[in-house]
């Protein structure tokens, strides 16, 4: 015990003496491949490097390095003086948990990283205070339930689209298109979309999905299949495999980003097969009525957009997707 109190007390006094002993302006460090050396000396730099704003004279970054690496606490500030970022690198990579702030003080987010990568709690907030969403990663990857508020504080509907690329985030515009996004929701909460896969694949285009039939690996019945998860007045009342959404065209344009539900040939023919647009479509609008936005996963979208695919635009591997509501 006390062999092992001697060490700690050791290690903390060389560090202590390590890192207080010398302290350089950020501009006279340069980097050489992954390491940073004096300037003047060309030597690897322990110790702690500062920045000074050229026009408020005030400190906005002070860095921690040992033998040319950033290695321990980094914390920089916005012109005004108040904290904009405070973290902890380890050997060079992010490291534990790291905190940004708006300009006018209030936390904008809280990270935590795990060799460089994020791993654990997510919370942003609005620059007002209020949190703005909170969730899970793992391995860099959203993962489990996400939760949503409006700079007020209320809930907000997003849908969670995941597959092997990563995690799309979509919010649900329930007030513009409020037979969509309901029929929608209730297919995600019966589990109707999970094994689905995205089925058709154009880049420079859209990406789309929502079909039961993809379940299947007979991929000539892929993108024929899908119907309401409720009954809206379209198609036999007692046929469930024959309801249909009627169009609720609205003043949203299929811009990149934005989820729009696929049909027939007739206007009040929709189901359930679902299409995201990889750039803006204004051609699409009032054929097709958009009900939600991707506001997190285009780079998922758009890493999807390059896999090979058939002459039917099917992929040739399949993009398996699950859908939860995560707020």
């Amino acid at each position: 015990m006390k062999s092992n109190f001697i060490k700690s007390v050791t290690i903390f006094l060389f560090n202590y003496f390590l890192f207080s002993q010398t302290k350089i302006d950020i501009t006279s460090l340069e980097k050489s491949g992954d390491l940073f050396v004096v300037t003047k000396t060309q030597t690897l730099f322990t110790g702690i490097a500062f920045g000074i704003s050229k026009e408020t004279k005030n400190k906005i970054q002070e860095t921690t390095f040992l033998r040319g690496k950033l290695h321990g606490v980094y914390t920089s500030w916005w012109e005004n003086g108040s904290k904009k970022q405070l973290g902890r690198y380890k050997q060079g990579i992010k490291d534990s948990r790291w905190v940004d702030y708006y300009v006018n003080g209030n936390i904008a987010s809280e990270r935590n990283y795990k060799n460089g990568i994020n791993n654990g709690f997510h919370i942003n907030w609005h620059d007002n205070g209020v949190k703005k969403s909170k969730g899970l990663f793992k391995k860099g990857k959203k993962v489990g339930s996400w939760t949503y508020w409006d700079n007020k504080g209320n809930i907000l509907n997003y849908a969670c689209i995941n597959t092997d690329f990563g995690q799309i985030v979509v919010r649900l515009f329930s007030d513009t298109a409020p037979l969509h996004t309901k029929s929608f929701i209730g297919h995600i909460n019966s589990g109707y979309y999970n094994s689905t896969i995205f089925h058709r694949v154009i880049p420079g285009f859209i990406i789309q999905g929502g079909d039961p039939n993809t379940k299947s690996t007979n991929r000539k019945i892929h993108g024929i299949g899908g119907f309401s998860s409720e009954y809206y007045g379209i198609g036999e009342h007692k046929d469930q495999s024959t309801w249909r959404i009627p169009a609720e065209y609205n003043f949203r344009s299929h811009k990149r980003g934005m989820v729009s539900m696929a049909r027939g040939y007739e206007e009040n023919s929709a189901g359930s097969q679902f299409f995201i647009n990889v750039k803006d479509n204004p051609e699409l609008d009032n054929r097709y009525t958009v009900f939600g936005e991707v506001i997190d996963g285009m780079e998922v979208i758009d890493e999807i957009t390059k896999v090979p695919v058939d002459n039917r635009d099917n992929p040739f591997n399949r993009i398996q997707i699950e859908i939860t509501i995560c707020g």
